[in-house]
């Protein structure tokens, strides 16, 4: 009988080992690889998912002072890196996907009543997270105005900070489309040498594609008088829309921004 037992006891101790044996070790969990900055045009570098595009058009722009006449401010800046990315899934747009680079100091010696109120917003932002004024600012300079803004988050890439946010510029009452919202951001070096600011064109399916109608239930005449009524109700409907509902999402564009790194 104790013969017997003991058989017994050495048969399931081989079949452990014999299990243990057989078992393939444990793989370690890999670290996730982030992203490789794919793109360099002067002292700008980032990384552009293939989604946004697959070629991009880099130019050092020449310093322009033009003085002609004081609204013709857009057409005054300083030498600044302006990169183009072609093949973006959204076209025909009222802003191309652009990223401009400038030198704050310059830009504010050539434009000193544009250029430093949007610089001591901008600090402002930096340092507390809030704003003094309802309008965010914006480069380049251009004379259009903000109709709204929407789904404002403040990010930082490296070496920088800033604040991005989806937004419409119109001169007058015109209806919300695709073809003219935009994500931006804009935000400064840490060390206050350069502003970096981003637009790229972005699409939502609650938005129509283009201005071929009136938003339902107005006329020519009610918009007009009701605009800013129009103008909250679809800002508070953009609002309600996830990050992923957008075209581009908005967290890819977030990730080119985060990207950024200037090499000074």
């Amino acid at each position: 009988m104790m013969k017997f037992l003991l058989l017994i006891s050495l048969f399931f101790v081989n079949v452990i080992m014999s299990g243990c044996n057989s078992s393939e070790p444990l793989s370690q969990p890999t670290q996730p690889i982030l992203p490789q900055v794919n793109v360099t045009c002067n002292e700008l570098s980032f990384y552009l998912d293939p989604t946004l595009g697959e070629e991009t058009a880099c130019e050092l722009v020449p310093e322009s002072t033009n003085p002609s006449m004081p609204s013709y401010y857009v057409f005054i800046y300083p030498t600044h890196t302006e990169l183009s990315i072609q093949n973006y899934p959204q076209t025909q747009t009222q802003f191309p996907p652009q990223i401009w680079v400038y030198p704050i100091q310059r830009f504010i010696e050539l434009l000193p009543d544009i250029i430093s109120p949007r610089l001591s917003e901008m600090q402002n932002y930096i340092a507390s997270g809030t704003w003094t004024e309802g309008v965010r600012p914006f480069l380049p300079a251009i004379l259009e105005k903000q109709s709204f803004i929407t789904h404002e988050k403040g990010l930082s890439f490296n070496g920088g900070q800033g604040v991005r946010y989806i937004t419409q510029y119109t001169e007058g009452p015109k209806p919300i489309t695709n073809m003219n919202i935009i994500y931006t951001f804009q935000g400064l070096t840490n060390d206050g040498k350069y502003w970096v600011a981003v637009t790229l064109p972005i699409s939502n399916p609650i938005l129509p594609d283009e201005y071929d109608s009136l938003p339902s239930g107005y006329t020519q005449e009610s918009l007009l008088l009701n605009y800013e009524t129009y103008i909250s109700d679809v800002k508070d409907s953009l609002q309600e829309q996830t990050i992923i509902s957008f075209s581009p999402t908005i967290d890819i564009l977030d990730s080119l921004v985060e990207s950024i790194t200037l090499n000074q």
